[in-house]
């Protein structure tokens, strides 16, 4: 019958694996042999086949279906007793099917809350791993993976919606190579890859990143400065550095440091570390060190973290998300004010918060320290700006006396940056997400914190106005990812809607108080999402919305309580 996929949540029983928290928070898949019941499987190649559909449609990221099946399974909760609300064209929004909707939405993310209070997710970057902990079921679906968003020209993206470029076709090809796939054994997907390749001037095309990864940096054609610099420091620098006294005091110094403070990395980390590059370039340099030593080993025990297993097959994770996805469906929860639907949702999520908690810097400090950091940093974010304002606003409230002056002083000058950044079109960029919604909805959020309204503050005014001028006709808004690069609000094709989106720009203007000047936009908005929930209380998967560092874009899962995602 074949093995079943399944998520665990909190487990560690491996001799090389310790936690500071009884592992909370931890979620990694594994496949059982001979697992799973008929229907099971059947349901399984269902919302994959769904996944094949939607992509020929457009829609390019997973919905996560594997791991909402089992949790909503094992909650128990009944998703379909309430029906769903559907507002005619000439009908009215009303409280009550706002009521229903929001009320289906918490059942929801109740039901795929994990039994140690976080919310699993989906968070996923860049793609490898090793063959020491693959299994041929492992290697089954990265290949799966990996052909699933093959672009119909035969190359990868450098993120799943993205055009063919030489580092994703060349890494990806490279990968299905590795994995077993063949040349000659008819495979016309891996042809075709090879086809676009050679096209597009080979792999030696591919950029420095590639490169790393690559290794083939011998055969790629230099300029002679290079050339004079590379030969320089091989056949001049290299014998200098490698004798006495420079092998003492300089390389095997520097060698040494950089062992410590990657070791040290890895330790506090509990060998998570940062990301998944920085773990996979720790990993390497501990296996160079001792392929057999414990610092390897421990190195080893902690891939399954990074492994993520949805309908489109397996990837890997960028680095987790949990506190923040955590962090942010408790916040929808307790909005709603549906007390008796709760149920034990809050305490569990608190329970998981305080266990994750790292116990060095009290929270006020992080955020007074991180305020300034925003402030004089030359990558400072006005979504992160903008969500320290309201932080530092909610603590002064609940704490008026401490540190009462210097919580002021970096409310003002966030605040004051934030104007500062304003574009002249109203809106703000966003590093974090697609974009200039994302990052505008962020610093009205802060700004209205601050006491910033329509009335007093002329940038509330202008980000209003943007929103409004963003609406389409059927009362929601859509940004393509092509603002991301482009640096200019580019909306999705036909001027589509996008929930997600939708949802941010709306939370927007109420924080710009248009619902008591004219809530007719917001009225209209709200119809389109009540009409778009699904049975279950959940919305349909739609294109990327979260994007960062000027290109990187990830795949992440429950985010604010509803599903967001776009991966690389």
């Amino acid at each position: 019958m074949g093995p079943r996929v399944f998520l665990k949540i909190a487990e560690g029983d491996d001799p090389y694996l310790y936690s500071t928290n009884n592992f909370v928070g931890r979620q990694i898949w594994e496949f059982e042999p001979d697992g799973g019941t008929p229907q099971e499987r059947e349901e399984v190649e269902k919302v994959r086949e769904f996944f094949r559909n939607n992509r020929r449609q457009g829609v390019h990221p997973c919905g996560d279906m594997l791991m909402r099946m089992q949790l909503i399974k094992e909650s128990g909760i009944d998703l379909l007793s309430i029906p769903p609300v559907r507002i005619r064209e000439n009908e009215e929004v009303s409280y009550e099917s706002v009521t229903t909707a929001v009320k289906k939405a918490l059942r929801l993310n109740r039901a795929i809350q994990a039994h140690d209070g976080h919310w699993p997710a989906e968070n996923t970057g860049p793609f490898g791993t090793i063959d020491t902990v693959l299994t041929k079921e492992h290697i089954k679906e990265m290949i799966r993976y990996m052909y699933n968003h093959q672009n119909d020209d035969g190359g990868w993206g450098f993120y799943i919606e993205g055009h063919s470029t030489m580092i994703g076709s060349a890494l990806n090809y490279v990968a299905l190579r590795l994995l077993g796939e063949r040349l000659d054994d008819g495979n016309s997907a891996i042809e075709s890859a090879q086809k676009w390749i050679l096209d597009h001037g080979g792999a030696t095309g591919i950029p420095s990143w590639g490169k790393v990864y690559l290794a083939d940096d011998l055969y790629y054609p230099h300029s002679l400065i290079q050339d004079v610099l590379w030969d320089g420091l091989h056949y001049l620098g290299e014998p200098i550095i490698n004798r006495w006294p420079f092998n003492k005091l300089i390389r095997k110094r520097a060698l040494q440091r950089t062992m410590e403070l990657m070791h040290y990395g890895s330790e506090v980390s509990r060998y998570i570390n940062m990301g998944c590059v920085d773990k996979a370039l720790n990993m390497m340099c501990s296996w160079a060190k001792n392929p057999h030593g414990h610092e390897f080993k421990h190195h080893l025990a902690r891939i399954p973290d990074y492994l993520w297993v949805a309908e489109d097959g397996m990837k890997m994770q960028s680095f987790g998300s949990q506190i923040w996805d955590c962090a942010h469906a408790t916040q929808a929860i307790i909005a709603s004010n549906m007390v008796e639907e709760f149920g034990d949702s809050l305490k569990k999520a608190h329970f998981y918060i305080k266990e994750s908690q790292d116990h060095g810097l009290s929270l006020i400090k992080i955020m007074v320290g991180l305020s300034r950091t925003v402030l004089l940093n030359h990558y400072a974010h006005v979504e992160c700006t903008g969500s320290i304002i309201h932080a530092l606003v909610e603590f002064k409230r609940l704490h008026p006396s401490h540190r009462k002056k210097e919580i002021e002083i970096s409310i003002t000058k966030a605040t004051q940056y934030l104007e500062e950044k304003q574009w002249h079109d109203g809106s703000w960029y966003g590093f974090w997400g697609v974009c200039f919604i994302y990052a505008t909805y962020f610093v009205l959020k802060g700004l209205a914190a601050a006491g910033k309204t329509y009335s007093n503050c002329e940038a509330v005014r202008k980000a209003v106005q943007f929103f409004l001028s963003k609406q389409n006709e059927e009362g929601g808004w859509g940004e393509s990812i092509q603002s991301c690069p482009s640096e200019k609000f580019t909306p999705l094709d036909g001027n589509r809607t996008h929930l997600v989106q939708t949802s941010w720009a709306m939370l927007g203007l109420m924080f710009g108080g248009q619902a008591e000047r004219d809530p007719t936009p917001l009225h209209k908005a709200a119809k389109l999402l009540i009409n778009a929930q699904l049975d279950n209380g959940d919305f349909p998967q739609q294109n990327i919305e979260t994007f960062f560092l000027f290109g990187l874009s990830e795949n992440i899962e429950n985010e604010y309580g509803c599903q967001t995602r776009g991966t690389m």
